[in-house]
């Protein structure tokens, strides 16, 4: 997380959307500095510790569509992105992220390089319910939504709410190796997209994200809302309590 207590901002950190990139930037030229941990919580972390005042510094988090992150996170295991998974490290983080997300991570990575799995093995293999990030908790309560999708326009206007000059675009910053397509090139048969429509499509809506229209001929299953909203209650208990 980020604060400047000079021009009264908070930067949530969720994970793989730019935040690495726009802390960054945020450290480099517009007064940043860290707090707590990296993805901590608004709404837990941040909130148990910070001042009146500071409670009413303007909150800006970041966005990315989980179809993205979905390919980004089978090339990351595939390439063993800065061997995180060869020599995965012990986080910071609660229980979940130290034991559970390492565990599946490495488990992941493990599964496709000794399977050598395509994308849409490793997608089918292991994506079978609806997905959800904790910005389901955090983000409603935001000043301003940065997405990934339209990362320097959205970037340029957090700074106009916050009421600072911008210096600069914000370079890239740990960018995913072999990913050469558009993501939505690799969900190619009929079994990823409907598969895809049932593992993303309540987030996707909830958010504002579409689906290629092409892909129209298939449907959101009643059943992926059902689920959706089912899987939040054990999640948000995770993410507030044991992340």
């Amino acid at each position: 997380m980020i604060i400047s207590h000079k021009y009264k901002y908070v930067f949530i950190e969720l994970p793989q959307t730019a935040s690495s990139a726009i802390a960054k930037e945020l450290k480099t030229n517009y007064n940043g500095q860290e707090i707590l941990f990296k993805h901590a919580l608004y709404s837990t972390d941040f909130i148990k510790t910070a001042t009146s005042e500071e409670k009413k510094y303007k909150r800006i988090s970041g966005l990315r569509n989980p179809m993205d992150i979905c390919v980004s996170n089978y090339f990351k295991f595939k390439t063993d992105h800065e061997n995180r998974y060869t020599q995965p490290k012990l986080l910071k983080h609660g229980f979940l992220r130290k034991y559970i997300m390492r565990w599946w991570n490495v488990r992941q990575y493990k599964n496709i390089t000794a399977k050598n799995e395509s994308f849409e093995d490793f997608f089918i293999r292991a994506y079978s319910v609806p997905y959800a990030s904790w910005s389901i908790i955090e983000h409603k309560n935001m000043d301003h939504i940065i997405r990934f999708e339209n990362l320097n326009n959205d970037f340029n206007e957090a700074l106009r709410i916050i009421g600072i000059e911008k210096v600069r675009d914000i370079p890239v910053a740990n960018k995913t190796a072999e990913k050469t397509k558009t993501f939505w090139e690799y969900y190619e048969t009929d079994i990823a997209k409907k598969r895809a429509k049932y593992i993303f499509g309540p987030y996707l809506k909830r958010w504002n994200y579409d689906f290629p229209e092409s892909w129209n001929k298939f449907k959101v299953p009643w059943y992926s809302f059902f689920m959706y909203r089912l899987m939040n209650i054990a999640r948000i208990i995770f993410w507030k309590y044991l992340r």
